[in-house]
């Protein structure tokens, strides 16, 4: 193999091209991103940087530039010819390639109703971290954050610790809905104590603008919420569509990929490509699973895993190539609260509180589905959950074979 193409340039690109060099490809690599940043972390965008206790240079991913690549950036990548084995870019340029990493990641989903010309954002990158931190040292200090999944808890503890006032609204009836009613319980009682006002079960009907920004939000409930800024946190998009056409298998957009990371073709048994792995938050992977099929994630530490897989396995090729074998895990922080996961929290069919006590703010809560454990979460509890990722792990040992494992 001469020359690998890795499209995307977050974690799961770098972690891919970091692995490429350290198996021995002293090919040509090349790094493709419509970004014109440098490599940055993520996470910390929505809290840290937010909140300014971290800065641009503090989120840089250490390494990114050391591993000899020549960098697009800027520039997206708008096809894929699998027949010619090359990835066309927006500026009509063609990079031929022996194997590419997929790694394209998600991006927001905007509000799919109209909105005011000003005043109404999507936060996911760098760029809108600047430009919501613009809106807020500007005086918007009036925020209505609709959608209250991770992006949206996070982003109402910071704006809130920065003084604004925040209104979260979420449709469902809880915040962090699939780590359960416990820790959603949890979250809530937080937000309230630290002044966000938090509007459950309702969702937003429109938007009022004033000389052409937004001024309020009507919610379906006929109340209307004053806002300066509105932030929509509703969800993301993978960022795949322009593989339309490559022949790869896209279930609900995202690039379907065996359990080794290949990407399966589209149309018959899905045949993997040996030519073209994928990782990250765009993955549909057959190797993270709960009973109902393929669990797409969009997590760090699957990101990571992926990325160093995904390249070990395109210089090893199919048959020498290993299983993804990662129990995935994830934590935040919110409201003084630290919450991490392990396993797929949210697939199972029942949630057991097994230490703790979520009236003091301190839970673990366990999800089983068909009494077999899938996931684990807690709240200030993180210590207790090494024992639930041993067992995960163990199962998913024991159960490879039947393709229902809950990790």
């Amino acid at each position: 193999m001469r020359e690998v193409v890795v499209v995307g340039a977050g974690l799961a690109g770098v972690r891919a091209g970091e692995s490429l060099r350290a198996q021995g490809f002293s090919g040509r690599l090349t790094v493709v991103s419509d970004e014109r940043e440098l490599p940055y972390d993520r996470p910390p965008l929505t809290k840290q940087v937010v909140s300014g206790t971290m800065t641009e240079s503090d989120i840089r991913l250490a390494g990114a530039e050391d591993f000899g690549a020549r960098w697009i950036r800027g520039t997206a990548a708008v096809g894929l010819d699998r027949e010619r084995r090359r990835v066309r870019l927006a500026d009509g340029a063609e990079l031929p390639y022996d194997g590419v990493v997929l790694a394209p990641g998600a991006k927001a989903r905007a509000w799919s109703g109209a909105v005011p010309p000003a005043g109404v954002l999507t936060v996911r990158g760098l760029d809108d971290v600047r430009r919501l931190r613009v809106a807020v040292d500007g005086g918007a200090r009036e925020v209505v954050i609709v959608g209250a999944g991770f992006v949206g808890v996070e982003l109402a503890s910071s704006l809130s610790g920065l003084g604004v006032r925040v209104t979260l609204v979420e449709p469902f009836g809880r915040p962090l809905r699939a780590l359960g009613a416990a820790v959603s319980g949890v979250v809530a009682k937080a937000a309230g104590r630290a002044g966000v006002v938090v509007r459950l079960g309702t969702g937003v009907r429109g938007f009022r603008d004033s000389g052409g920004r937004v001024a309020a939000v009507e919610l379906v409930d006929g109340s209307v919420l004053p806002a300066a800024l509105v932030v929509v946190a509703i969800g993301m998009v993978p960022a795949t569509g322009w593989l339309a056409g490559s022949g790869l298998a896209l279930p609900a957009g995202r690039i379907h990929c065996d359990e080794r990371l290949f990407a399966r073709t589209a149309g018959g048994a899905g045949a993997p490509d040996p030519g073209v792995v994928v990782a990250g938050d765009a993955a549909w992977c057959d190797a993270v699973r709960a009973a109902d099929g393929p669990v797409a994630l969009e997590h760090w530490s699957n990101a990571a895993a992926q990325g160093e897989l995904a390249a070990r396995n395109l210089l090893a090729g199919p048959a020498a190539a290993e299983p993804y074998d990662h129990v995935p895990s994830f934590w935040t922080a919110a409201f003084g609260l630290r919450i991490k996961s392990v396993g797929l929290p949210g697939t199972g069919d029942r949630t057991v509180v097994e230490a703790g006590d979520p009236a003091v703010g301190a839970v673990l809560v366990a999800h089983y589905r068909e009494g077999r454990l899938v996931g684990a979460v807690s709240v200030n509890q993180g210590r207790l959950l090494s024992a639930y990722a041993r067992r995960l792990q163990e199962e998913r040992m024991v159960g490879r074979g039947n393709k229902t494992v809950g990790t």
